[in-house]
């Protein structure tokens, strides 16, 4: 079956077992990739991969192919350009941007 690379967007809580950069904090924002075969494959790869790594979802904000994608700002653009390359070095992982503590209201950024 063929694999289509596709981008989330997600809120997230981040347990007292997360290991990301937001360890303690309520909650977070990021966008992530993953190679899959469908949305609701993409969806669950990144619900295991959250799982192990102490996050759990809150929301999918957005879900597309990346190849769909249409950026609103250059750093949104750039930010998914990155993602994307990491993403064809390790197609059978879930790629993480940055994480953003949205427990502020400026959505400050913190990894």
């Amino acid at each position: 079956m063929s694999q289509t690379s596709y981008l989330l967007s997600c809120e997230v809580l981040c347990g007292e077992g997360s290991d990301g950069a937001l360890e303690g904090k309520d909650r977070a924002f990021l966008i992530v990739a993953v190679s899959a075969a469908s949305e609701d494959d993409a969806i669950a790869k990144v619900e295991a991969d959250f799982d192990e790594e102490g996050y759990a979802i809150v929301e999918i904000e957005w879900i597309a192919t990346a190849a769909d994608m249409q950026w609103e700002d250059a750093d949104g653009e750039a930010e998914a350009k990155d993602i994307l390359a990491r993403l064809a070095e390790l197609p059978d992982e879930v790629i993480y941007g940055m994480l953003y503590d949205i427990s502020d209201d400026d959505m400050s950024e913190a990894a």
